[in-house]
């Protein structure tokens, strides 16, 4: 059995051979164009699908401060109440004589559910 490296024994097809090899055939560029974009047509394609971009959702303290102005605003409503706590729980006498001079005396007091006592004291197991 020959190979393709022995040459064969009939010089007529030797001499075609080597004519063949030695002028290849040229081949039209339209005609590489199209055979080219035939095959990348039947390529088989990867489904890439863009990723939607989600903006991360705010917790639920910057929406708060969102809803009240920003953090300036909740700084100052912040301020405001710790001042309030410690205006009311301390009391101090400064404050207390203010008061007595605009008419809202320490010893004065305001009942605002006069019935309530009397609910409060009364035996229920009847």
């Amino acid at each position: 059995m020959k190979t393709q490296t022995e040459k064969t024994s009939e010089p007529d097809l030797d001499a075609l051979f080597a004519q063949a090899r030695a002028h290849p055939p040229a081949t039209e560029d339209a005609f590489m164009a199209r055979v080219l974009a035939d095959a990348s047509a039947l390529q088989p394609r990867a489904d890439v699908r863009p990723v939607p971009r989600t903006r991360p959702r705010s917790g639920l303290w910057a929406r708060l401060a969102a809803a009240l102005g920003g953090a300036l605003a909740v700084a100052g409503v912040g301020t405001a109440a710790m001042a309030g706590l410690v205006i009311g729980y301390v009391q101090p006498e400064p404050m207390v004589s203010l008061a007595g001079s605009i008419g809202f005396g320490m010893t004065e007091s305001l009942d605002l559910l006069s019935g309530f006592d009397a609910l409060l004291t009364e035996d229920v197991s009847q």
